[in-house]
C-alpha cells in the first residue's frame, strides 16, 4: 500500500466517522510502535454506535485486488477474535484507489473467502463473488484528494449492522 493513499484513506474514514452528533463515538488507535516489529493494534479506529461496536482497519490500494496478506497475522486474528462478541464486529474498509470505489467488508467474509483458499478480494470480479460486503457510497470532491463518503452510508451501514447475525 502507498502509505500516502494509506494515510490519506484513513483521514477520509475520520471525516466520515467523527460524528458524536450522530451518536457515533470514534476513535483513531495510535500506531504503537514496538521497534522492529510494528504496530501490535488489531485496527486502526474503533467506533461505537448503540448497540453495536466496531474494530475497523483501513486498507488501501491502488492494484486490481487487495490481498489478504495487506493484513497481518495480528490484526486478521484480532478482527476475527473480537467479531465472535455478540454486538461486536470486525471490519476492514479497503479503497480500491485507482478505481474510486471504496468497500465495508466485515472480517468474517475474508476469513470465509481465505478458509476456501481464495487469497484476495479482486475488484474487477467482486460483484460475481457470493459473501458479504457493502460498497460505501462515494461524492465527487472539488479537491481531487480521494473521494468523500456520502452520509447516506450511515443507513445501509450502520442499520443492517443492527440486523448481523453471525454465522459459525
Amino acid at each position: 500500500m502507498n502509505s500516502d493513499v494509506g494515510k490519506d484513506a484513513e483521514d477520509k474514514i475520520r471525516e466520515w466517522l467523527d460524528r458524536p452528533e450522530l451518536g457515533f463515538c470514534f476513535d483513531r488507535i495510535p500506531d504503537q510502535m514496538t521497534g522492529q516489529f510494528g504496530s501490535k493494534n488489531i485496527c486502526d479506529f474503533i467506533l461505537f454506535k448503540s448497540p453495536e461496536f466496531y474494530y475497523i482497519e483501513s486498507k488501501a490500494t491502488w492494484e486490481d485486488r487487495f490481498d489478504f496478506s495487506m493484513l497481518t497475522e495480528t490484526q486478521y486474528n484480532g478482527l476475527v477474535d473480537k467479531d465472535k462478541i455478540n454486538h461486536v464486529h470486525g471490519i476492514v474498509i479497503v479503497l480500491f484507489a485507482s478505481y474510486k470505489r471504496a468497500f465495508w467488508i466485515p472480517i468474517q467474509s475474508i476469513k470465509t473467502l481465505n478458509d476456501s483458499g481464495k487469497k484476495s478480494i479482486n475488484i474487477t470480479k467482486i460483484s460475481k463473488w457470493n459473501f458479504d460486503y457493502t460498497e460505501i457510497i462515494t461524492v465527487p470532491n472539488n479537491r481531487k484528494k480521494l473521494l468523500d463518503y456520502s452520509e447516506e452510508n450511515y443507513n445501509i451501514i450502520f442499520l443492517r449492522s443492527n440486523d448481523y447475525e453471525k454465522i459459525y
